[in-house]
């Protein structure tokens, strides 16, 4: 049971983090002025106020006096405390509403983004105090130190009967602000989705590393959750995966699936890939492919036999080719155009385009098969021509973002603006 969650809630008068009164006095991270308590979120902040107080309180001596939060209860579980502090009906209203997305900023209302358009919840801007109260509430004892250390956090949240959460603290210039995905329960099927029939294909590939790929909220997670599932349905596989954090929970039908998260089971991407090759799996999933270690080991699994699956921030096929290979150096860059020939298996590139009608938005794709002429394309470095070879691709059920997008167009489902939302990617002329 939770004795009490928050006793006292002052902001920093160095960095404006929101700090907990009661912690910052059992670690002496506090300072006597003037006849006023100030309180510190870290040494570095107590330093730079010892050195120089007046530089943080002239003209604001009553910011940071002391005042008890009479609102604050005992609460006995996590959903009880966010319907008490008004998280709850918020996080109902994003999935109500199909929301991609919950803003919570101090100094504004709640704010959900719905198909591309945001909009304000009926509620009092937030404050810092009951921004805190809300970290406070979500956050595992282990995340709120590397929360105070860097600034940012990533977590996930279950709410039994509404939604899972995927959330993202961060600090900014106004204090603690929160950026919260739901995630439904159900994982939608390849179908439902509407991806291309070649994903049916890609469930018996045996090794190799297949992309996902795509700018952030073109729902790449959606789709490896799916493609995930469909080979858990049909194969009997040992999977691992590796996210931050875990989003969509898969339960093991044919296959064997564990799934581990960043912070809490391995300490990164990096260390989870390394270890997996000791764990005997046949399919190792990484949530996010984001540095020169991580990829140089995803490729060098995928040349082991192992089936790699990966998502990665990039706009095209082409784009992620060039995106790989950047991340090493140049000398180094001859032998992975080589690795990554032999291994490659295939790359899908996605938007979520909004609908012409303003009712939600559908998936456009691009879809580039590792046939034996692309291997040569990209090992030879030639990767200029590889757009020009997607588009004459059908028959290896290849095609373009841009003959996607204007599939949709033809079938009355965008409007021509789509083309215009990706034309640096597509290369328009």
């Amino acid at each position: 049971m939770v004795d009490e969650i928050i006793k006292n809630i002052e902001c920093d008068p160095v960095c404006g983090m929101d700090v907990m009164t009661k912690e910052a006095e059992q670690s002496s991270l506090y300072r006597d002025y003037e006849e006023i308590r100030y309180f510190f979120c870290s040494s570095s902040c107590f330093q730079s106020f010892q050195m120089n107080p007046k530089r943080f309180v002239y003209g604001d001596e009553k910011k940071n006096k002391i005042i008890p939060n009479e609102n604050i209860l005992p609460l006995e579980n996590t959903q009880d405390q966010l319907k008490f502090n008004g998280m709850f009906s918020w996080l109902k209203k994003a999935v109500e509403s199909h929301a991609c997305d919950l803003f919570l900023t101090v100094g504004e209302p709640p704010t959900i983004k719905v198909y591309g358009r945001f909009q304000q919840i009926d509620a009092l801007p937030l404050s810092h105090e009951q921004m805190a109260t809300i970290i406070q509430s979500i956050l595992p004892d282990k995340k709120k130190e590397e929360f105070e250390k860097g600034g940012e956090i990533d977590l996930g949240l279950d709410i039994q009967g509404l939604s899972r959460f995927r959330i993202n603290i961060f600090r900014q210039q106004n204090g603690a602000s929160m950026a919260i995905r739901p995630l439904p329960y159900t994982i939608p099927s390849l179908k439902s989705l509407k991806l291309p029939d070649v994903f049916n294909d890609f469930i018996s590939i045996k090794h190799g590393l297949i992309l996902i790929t795509g700018p952030t909220g073109s729902g790449k997670t959606t789709t490896l959750a799916a493609f995930i599932n469909a080979i858990n349905q049909q194969e009997e596989r040992h999977i691992i995966t590796i996210e931050d954090p875990i989003e969509y929970v898969i339960p093991n039908q044919r296959s064997l699936i564990h799934q581990r998260e960043v912070g809490l089971h391995t300490q990164s991407f990096a260390d989870g890939l390394r270890n997996a090759l000791r764990e005997n799996p046949d399919i190792i999933v990484v949530g996010e492919l984001r540095d020169l270690e991580s990829i140089s080991l995803a490729i060098r699994a995928a040349e082991t036999g192992h089936l790699v699956l990966g998502t990665l921030h990039s706009g095209t096929a082409v784009q992620t080719i060039t995106r790989v290979l950047d991340v090493f150096d140049t000398a180094r860059q001859p032998q992975i155009r080589i690795q990554l020939a032999q291994s490659l298996q295939a790359i899908c590139s996605q938007r979520l385009i909004k609908k012409s009608d303003g009712q939600g938005m559908v998936l456009a794709t691009e879809i580039m098969v590792a046939t034996l002429a692309l291997r040569n394309i990209i090992r030879q470095n030639r990767v200029q021509e590889i757009r020009g070879y997607m588009e004459t691709g059908m028959r290896e059920n290849m095609h373009t973002l841009k003959q996607s997008i204007q599939n949709l167009i033809n079938d009355g489902l965008v409007s021509e603006e789509a083309l215009n939302e990706v034309k640096e990617d597509i290369l328009i002329k």
